[in-house]
Order: C-alpha cells, then structure tokens, then sequence
C-alpha cells in the first residue's frame, strides 16, 4: 500500500525508519517508510516537524482534509522530477488561448462523457425515468461551443446541475435538493464533498510523480496557491469513481445513521464510522478494481498524468480516460 488514510485524532510518530501511527483507541500501527508514497490525513491529527521532514526525505507527500472533507492543503516532498522542457512546453500551451481552449474542451467534454455514462449505466438496465435527462444532457453536449474558458466552465456547471438532478431518479437517497459545500447541509453532500476531496488528493499525487507542474492548469486558473492541475484531472475522474461509489454506497444501503453528524446549525459530516466505511471502499476501488486491464485507479490516474506530459511534448495526441456503461 502505497498511500495510507489517517482519520481524526491520529498521532504519527517515527521510530527509525518506521512510521508509527497511533490511532485514538491507542491501537499501533507500523509502517515502513520505504513503502509509502502518499500519506492523507482526514482531520485534526498529531505529528511534528521531525516527522514531516522525515516523510519529505523520503519522498512521501502529506495531503489534508479540513473538517468537512475538502482539500485543504499539502506538504511536498523535494520534487525529484524536474523537467524545464515540460515546465516550458506546459507554459507555452497555456500561454496559447486557442490551444488551452482545445485541450479544456478535450477534459470537460470526457467529464460530461463520464457522467451520461453513469446515467445510461441503469437506464440500459431498466430504468426509463432517466431517458428524459439523458436525451437533454446529450442536446446540450451536442450543442455546447465557447470561445473562452468561463464559457466552457459555465457549460459544465450547467450540464452538472442537470446530472445531479438526475440522481434522485437512480434512488431517492441520492436526491440533491440543491448543492452545498463550505458546509455541505446535508446526507448527500457530505458524501460528494467527501469523496471529491479524495479525488483530488489522489489527482494531486498522480500529478506530483510526473514532470508536470501541478500550477499550470488548462481548465482552472494557474495558480501557485494550489495544485490546480489535479483539479483539471479530477474532473475527468470524478463521475467515474467518487459518483459510482456514492451510487455504490447508497443502492446497497453500506452507510446507515451512525455514519453522518448532523449538527443542528444545518451541517452534515460524515461521522468517524462513516469515513471508515467510505475509505474501505475507495482503497478497493483505487488498489484493487479491475479497470482497462489495470489493477486500481490509481494506476489508470498515474497513466493519464503521463498522458498529458506526452502530449505536451508532442509525443502523442491526449484522449481523455473515458468509458463505456
């Protein structure tokens, strides 16, 4: 396992060449450094300055989910993967409107692909109320054009909106009665806001072992405050794992009371139980899952981050990750 998930009242701590992780029942757990890539930590937890330094040698990044289980931020390890040619031929792309529009589209439109995907998956088993939302999600695919990178992300907010409206149709447990995040209000988009968050960590690292510079992002702002280039992939990857696993969750009814903290001010937070529940299922989908003769997504999330650098060095022509029903 190269990427472990440390929930809320953790303490970490080394021995050697070992990392220890307390859990808050005090049961240990040794890891061996050399077998860590990815370390991401799901609330208030304990470590120090030693223990940081000492993942960053060994090149192991540290992601953080805030309270409501939105990426918050990082600690980099020291890149070992610099590249001026790809840092220069990804700046040059972005630099060039038409081509950064050509490459936006290019992820947008699998995003939406991805998502008809999910909704075909059950009207092809039965499930006729979806045809109307697929039949209108599919016109506006066919007619989206935008000559600028806000038009492009204003379709997609649209078709998304008109995707989520659709949920409820699949179960009512997924209805979306309106989404919220910075706090999400309730059941549902406690579980969206949560599983997205560990989209994009795992975005964030794919990126991170590329040559790739995790600022300079096609479809959102280039940023130095943020790796937005992972929010560019996540987009893609989105509706394929953290959606179908919600979908998962919900139909097969995994997730009871116990598994949400719903406050009285109007905020829902997936409990300690349920981020376990929730983790369990997302390290078999990334490590274990059978997909496109990979094992795991995170080898299919590595593979399109390389994707990307091949295009930019004109080695390949960049098709987005997309799938059948």
């Amino acid at each position: 396992m190269d990427t472990v998930y440390l929930l809320r009242g953790t303490e970490i701590k080394r021995d050697q060449n070992t990392l220890v992780v307390v859990t808050e029942d005090r049961k240990k757990r040794r890891l061996p450094v050399e077998s860590l890539r990815h370390v991401v930590v799901l609330g208030a937890t304990r470590l120090n300055s030693e223990v940081a330094s000492f993942l960053g040698k060994h090149g192991v990044r540290l992601s953080f989910l805030d309270y409501y289980g939105h990426f918050s931020g990082s600690l980099e390890p020291a890149r070992h993967h610099h590249s001026g040619t790809v840092h220069l031929a990804q700046a040059k792309l972005i630099l060039d409107g038409t081509k950064r529009l050509a490459m936006a589209s290019r992820i947008l439109e699998a995003g939406a692909h991805n998502m008809l995907r999910n909704l075909k998956y059950y009207a092809y088993r039965g499930n006729h109320e979806l045809d109307d939302p697929i039949h209108e999600l599919e016109r506006q695919l066919k007619r989206a054009r935008a000559d600028t990178i806000e038009g492009l992300m204003g379709q997609e907010g649209n078709f998304r909106q008109g995707y989520y409206a659709a949920w409820g149709k699949i179960n009512p447990d997924l209805t979306i009665t309106k989404r919220t995040r910075r706090p999400p209000a309730d059941r549902i988009n406690a579980l969206i806001s949560f599983c997205n968050g560990l989209i994009y960590s795992a975005c964030a690292q794919a990126v991170a072992q590329t040559h790739l510079d995790p600022t300079l992002s096609f479809v959102h702002a280039p940023t130095q405050a943020r790796n937005s280039l992972a929010l560019d992939l996540a987009e893609v990857f989105k509706p394929l794992i953290a959606d179908r696993m919600i979908f998962t969750l919900i139909n097969k009814a995994m997730l009871d009371d116990g598994c949400y903290q719903e406050e009285d001010a109007g905020v829902c937070l997936l409990s300690r139980v349920g981020r376990e529940r929730v983790l369990n299922e997302f390290h078999e989908r990334m490590d274990n899952a059978q997909i496109a003769g990979e094992t795991g997504w995170r080898r299919i999330l590595l593979k399109e981050a390389f994707a990307i650098e091949a295009h930019l060095l004109e080695l390949s022509e960049y098709e987005p990750f997309t799938v059948k029903a």
